[in-house]
């Protein structure tokens, strides 16, 4: 029985290392393991891990106006990096790339606010699209607000210049228009103002006389500077483009009506258009149902005109109204 019981001890203290060996194994496979994402360039710190090779930049288009110390998306990442959460570079740099996303909340900050948030890459065919910076509420050319959605979509060239900042782990310029893009191959960027595009008023439409065009509003209210308001009602006309997102809600809850108006019907100045907001409808009265206001009407607006941070449009809470509409409805 002794003999019996010594070999059985035996077997089972080598079924133990062996037990205890897998484990040991295992561990280092575990360890040895790839990271569920890879650094950035030049992060590579463990001896152990390749580095990682990244696809080269596409070449800018011919013509682009790069300035000499323009980064790539993959430098500005590297310092980006290199910042704490929260930390900003406190200078101003130029980046270049292509948009590769568009941010969801990217058309409604063009529409509401002139700026634009969507994604750069340092290639144009998606094969550095992990590796991306974020341009953050950036404004058009010269900070100005950018007009119209079509100024910027996914394929573009561009040049942002502002300040850069780590956001929680994300690479991006510095947001609220503190940032802009300086050069976009996008042929609708930074239209230029013709003031001979307008629509012909349509026939019978009660236009009085000395009503501004858009362009003329939109000139009246730089002159004004911003943050200051007429003295005096103007009328001013124009076509029902698009609508504000809170154009909706203004009309069920208070009867007012907030879109934007262009000096043509056919989409051609979408980048030049006058603000009604929360205009009343005819003789000041409240609007009773969203037929009243739809795309594409002719529109005559009277109020005050002020200058919104740079946005011309009417004063708003219902001092100013549609004094006369082609919508059958109304």
């Amino acid at each position: 029985m002794n003999m019996k019981s010594n070999i059985i001890r035996a077997l089972w203290a080598e079924k133990k290392s062996i037990t205890l060996l897998l484990a040991f194994v295992a561990m280092v496979m575990i360890g040895c393991k790839e990271p569920h994402y890879l650094p950035n360039p030049g992060e590579v710190t463990i001896d152990s891990i390749p580095p990682v090779v990244l696809p080269d930049p596409t070449p800018d288009p011919e013509g682009a106006d790069v300035p000499d110390s323009c980064l790539t998306v993959y430098e500005a990442r590297q310092i980006c990096s290199k910042l704490a959460d929260g930390a900003t570079t406190g200078k101003k740099y130029y980046v270049k790339g292509w948009i590769s996303e568009l941010d969801a909340k990217n058309n409604d900050g063009i529409i509401s606010y002139g700026n634009a948030t969507f994604y750069m890459a340092a290639t144009n065919d998606g094969q550095s699209n992990n590796y991306p910076i974020e341009a953050y509420q950036v404004m058009g050319k010269d900070g100005k607000k950018i007009g119209s959605v079509d100024e910027v979509k996914v394929g573009d060239f561009v040049v942002i210049y502002g300040e850069l900042t780590n956001f929680k782990g994300t690479y991006e310029t510095v947001g609220k228009g503190a940032a802009n893009i300086y050069y976009s191959s996008n042929p609708d960027f930074d239209p230029k103002e013709d003031p001979t595009k307008v629509t012909p008023d349509p026939e019978g439409a009660d236009v009085p006389a000395g009503t501004m065009t858009v362009y003329e509003a939109r000139q009246f209210c730089d002159t004004l500077g911003k943050g200051k308001t007429s003295t005096e009602e103007y009328y001013v006309k124009g076509w029902v483009r698009r609508f504000d997102s809170k154009h909706e809600s203004g009309m069920e809850k208070y009867g007012n009506g907030t879109f934007y108006i262009a000096p043509t019907n056919d989409g051609s100045t979408d980048a030049f258009t006058f603000e009604a907001y929360q205009v009343f409808g005819k003789d000041k009265a409240k609007f009773t149902s969203l037929d009243q206001v739809a795309i594409g009407d002719f529109v005559v607006l009277k109020g005050k005109l002020t200058n919104y941070n740079g946005t011309a449009e009417t004063v708003g809470k219902g001092a100013a109204y549609v004094y006369y509409s082609t919508n059958p409805n109304w």
